[in-house]
């Protein structure tokens, strides 16, 4: 995911600000933060460690979860050498203890990455419920509470930023998710979609309909798709860059390309034309 989101060591990554909204254990953001760290090396005029403090941010609601993240973040730095007191100095301007729906979080954001988490709305108090209603106006009919943080992921965008996450999938056709392809369709640009059903997607068995899905603030229409990939570390790099190639190899049948899939709010049609 972070290849397909364009987080590459070969790029200038100090130079951009990555989010991750839900950090958990730190699935994303440690990868994530040995990339910068690379990428900030290799620069022959790198400074001080410390201009990496507006390089990341992580949002985490859970108290005991941040703290063990946070440690983990800290130890990170620490293996890449980093001291004490800059990898602690970095890890309390990368990390965010609240709600992410609610949080302040200035500025936009190059890229975001991550998996939001699925909360049904009868899980959530009212009093909470009405706050998010209040602020996201996809959150429509039964609509889970992944939708508004799509919501906000988007909006968090800079021009040309790229989301990517692995998050179920049905928004993408049923009744609650019309608002949040309307978004995507008058602002954004649906880059590529990797359905993940039956493959061992995550860390624990899932009952859901996974897929990663890319969206940039972008003029485009066309969709590079594809199916069911074998969870492997050579099979997905090659996929990672079929799927980010300046153009899609004719010759590959990993991968689709299909133009006009996003049409307003209207379901998107994803799976093979037959």
């Amino acid at each position: 995911m972070l290849d397909l989101v364009g987080y590459r060591e070969e790029r200038r990554l100090d130079q951009l600000r990555l989010l991750e909204p839900s950090i958990g254990q730190g699935d994303f953001l440690l990868p994530a933060i040995d990339r910068l760290l690379a990428a900030w090396r290799a620069n022959p005029n790198h400074a001080n460690v410390t201009i990496l403090q507006d390089a990341i941010r992580g949002v985490e609601l859970h108290r005991d979860t941040f703290e063990r993240t946070r440690q983990r973040v800290i130890d990170r730095l620490l293996k890449h050498d980093i001291s004490r007191d800059d990898a602690k100095q970095l890890a309390d301007s990368w990390l965010i203890a609240g709600d992410f729906l609610l949080v302040d979080l200035p500025g936009r954001f190059d890229v975001v990455l991550g998996n939001p988490p699925y909360v049904r709305q009868e899980r959530i108090p009212d009093a909470l419920m009405a706050e998010y209603r209040a602020r996201y106006r996809t959150i429509y009919d039964r609509a889970d509470l992944y939708i508004p943080f799509l919501e906000r992921f988007l909006l968090l965008l800079t021009e040309g930023g790229q989301l990517g996450f692995i998050c179920a999938d049905r928004w993408m056709k049923n009744r609650y998710g019309g608002p949040l392809r309307a978004l995507v369709a008058e602002q954004f640009h649906l880059k590529t979609y990797v359905n993940m059903v039956d493959t061992p997607a995550f860390q624990s068995d899932v009952i859901a309909y996974p897929a990663i899905t890319v969206i940039a603030r972008e003029r485009g229409t066309v969709t590079r798709i594809a199916h069911r990939p074998d969870i492997s570390s050579a099979v997905l790099t090659e996929l990672a860059d079929l799927l980010t190639a300046d153009q899609p190899s004719p010759s590959s049948r990993a991968v689709r390309a299909v133009a006009g899939v996003v049409a307003g709010a209207e379901p998107w049609v994803l799976e093979a034309p037959d």
